[in-house]
């Protein structure tokens, strides 16, 4: 398992400047989004739609001074965008050049690289080299590490935990109890884990039939977490693509990984938000979302079968992306469609930071 592993990864990273790391292609838009806290499905709603649901916010986390973890972490730094009681997100620095110790999670995390390069340094065994794209599920009590940035990283992190740093040194001896005994804690992580260019695109207009989703509006889904009540996924919008205004009754965190986007809150003044800006988007809210980049490649107006499928070996043509034939099936964690019915959704658009 390990030796694949490290095939595919050595396979992304040595193209990094021909391959986009998180799906997308020029002018395109990618979003990484965390539901928590509710039903993480789509709801389309009236174009007049007010909202009356307070707590919508817009941060840059490079525009905001971050904090040191602490004494016992040289060279790693946070952002907080979010915190309440079974819902956290966090914007993650780690310097460049300085060696992180062998650490235990004191609770469980969901991991998105977006930017840099992390060596994993695992004892006796050859390193392996993380980049952006990459989305690593921690579960309590696993360890993880020593990791030297080689060129500084960042990620966001979500957990329900109120425990921050989320990490603590441990013993070089320590290994988490769920880790098989013939791998390293670090190895455990990485096998549960996903790289964003190898899932396929589904169109959320075959998820969602006849709610105003058009080919060009794509989603993978990273990971359901139905003991965390979590749903990790990421969005791609095609340039000049909008969104239906919609709403999800959860909890949502919006992450931009590449390009622009223009959200919108019902009835509300939008906001331009570029890599790596959030926004937080709380359980009823509605808003919209649209790539302002000008798209200029083929359309088609006729609809794809929802249940087209494509050989793995070119499922990321530019033939088949032009044609939205990314809306092939990924994983077994793709969620139900929703009611594609109006909601009349009362929901509102308050402060932002």
């Amino acid at each position: 398992m390990r030796s694949l592993f490290v095939v595919m990864l050595a396979a992304f990273i040595a193209p990094v400047a021909l391959l986009a790391q998180f799906g997308g292609r020029d002018g395109d838009v990618v979003i990484y989004s965390v539901s928590a806290k509710g039903n993480a499905d789509l709801v389309a709603v009236p174009a007049g739609t007010t909202n009356t649901v307070s707590g919508f916010q817009v941060k840059d986390p490079n525009a905001l001074t971050p904090s040191p973890f602490g004494s016992d972490f040289a060279g790693e730094f946070f952002v907080n965008l979010h915190n309440e009681t079974g819902d956290n997100f966090r914007y993650i620095i780690q310097k460049e050049g300085i060696v992180t110790q062998h650490n235990l999670f004191q609770g469980p995390g969901k991991v998105m690289i977006s930017q840099g390069l992390d060596r994993l340094l695992i004892p006796n065994k050859d390193p392996i080299d993380l980049t952006a794209g990459l989305y690593a599920p921690f579960p309590q009590g696993v360890d993880f590490g020593p990791e030297l940035p080689i060129v500084e990283a960042r990620s966001f992190l979500w957990t329900p935990s109120p425990t921050f740093p989320l990490i603590t040194p441990a013993p070089d001896t320590y290994k988490g109890p769920q880790v098989p005994a013939n791998e390293t804690g670090s190895e455990y992580v990485l096998e549960l884990g996903q790289f964003l260019g190898i899932l396929r695109w589904q169109g959320l207009n075959s998820f969602y039939p006849g709610a105003g989703w058009k080919q060009g509006i794509d989603v993978k889904v990273i990971e359901q977490d139905n003991a965390l009540g979590s749903v990790s996924r990421v969005f791609r919008l095609r340039g000049g693509r909008t969104t239906p205004t919609f709403l999800v009754r959860a909890n949502t965190h919006l992450a931009v990984l590449s390009g622009s986007v223009t959200i919108t809150p019902a009835g509300g003044t939008p906001f331009v938000l570029t890599k790596h800006q959030y926004a937080f988007v709380p359980s009823g809210f509605a808003i919209t979302l649209s790539n302002p980049k000008v798209y200029s490649g083929p359309t088609f107006d006729a609809p794809v079968s929802a249940s087209l499928t494509v050989d793995d070996s070119t499922a990321d043509s530019e033939a088949q992306d032009a044609a939205a034939a990314d809306s092939a099936p990924v994983q077994d964690q793709a969620p139900a469609p929703a009611d594609s019915t109006s909601d009349s959704g009362a929901v509102s658009s308050d402060g932002v930071q």
